[in-house]
């Protein structure tokens, strides 16, 4: 065997190790460096406190009524639901839901926002697949964000204690069929965020390529990472420091 062939079987080799979804996220990775997200109309929004600390990954599987915290050290992320029926929003759909919701308040300049007149209008909104198994879930995981009261504590050495709680929705009218996914309601449903939460999301948004955020959707710990990672760059181009230490006990805090 020559070293061309040789050459050649290695490459083959290597390529039949790769799973699809490793393919389908070098490709995507190469289609988002080739173009900047504003030029591709990819540009979104997170709130800053979202990027800070984060939802859970998995059904935390807490009883009714319990709730949520994440502690990084500066700040303490609580969800608290506000409904018997729905417990704490967690996994890859709130997440997509919350950058859709950050991205159109920031657009829009309205705390009022369309959420179509089907559901299958709604997943088109924030890209998602209209898969008939999923949507119970996707249904669940929306009621489940609408319903809960995000609470967040800053601990800041100069300032003292500040706290703020963020409703994410004052009120919020679905109308979507619950098993018929793609029925037309007469009406447009429709969300209204809470005014603490819409100007959290405009007094400092944190920018994110929804290109990558949606690649990464399979993996709610991916989409963290990402989204904090950028929002450390994002605060350290605004700052000017050159670099930012994170000790692994912070790593560790962060994403859990």
């Amino acid at each position: 065997m020559n070293d061309a062939m040789q050459d050649h079987l290695i490459v083959v080799d290597a390529a039949s190790s790769v799973t699809h979804r490793q393919r389908r996220l070098i490709e995507d990775a190469l289609e988002i460096e080739a173009e900047d997200a504003r030029e591709a109309g990819a540009l979104g929004y997170m709130a800053r406190a979202l990027a800070q600390a984060t939802l859970p990954h998995t059904d935390p599987k807490l009883p009714p009524g319990s709730l949520y915290t994440r502690d990084t050290g500066r700040l303490t992320l609580t969800v608290a639901p506000t409904s018997k029926k729905h417990g704490i929003p967690y996994g890859t759909i709130p997440r997509v839901v919350m950058a859709w919701i950050c991205t159109e308040a920031w657009l829009k300049k309205d705390r009022v926002l369309s959420l179509g007149h089907s559901q299958k209008e709604f997943l088109e909104k924030i890209k998602m697949n209209n898969n008939g198994a999923e949507i119970k879930r996707f249904r669940e995981q929306v009621l489940r964000l609408f319903k809960s009261v995000i609470s967040v504590e800053y601990s800041d050495d100069r300032e003292g204690d500040l706290s703020a709680r963020l409703m994410i929705s004052d009120k919020s009218h679905v109308f979507w069929h619950p098993k018929q996914d793609d029925q037309r309601a007469l009406w447009e449903s429709s969300l209204e965020l809470s005014e603490r939460f819409y100007k959290e999301i405009v007094s400092a948004p944190v920018p994110i390529d929804l290109r990558v955020f949606h690649s990464l959707s399979k993996s709610p710990l991916a989409m963290d990472i990402y989204t904090w990672l950028t929002y450390r760059m994002f605060v350290l181009r605004q700052s000017g420091r050159p670099y930012v230490h994170v000790p692994w006990a912070g790593i560790k805090a962060q994403f859990g």
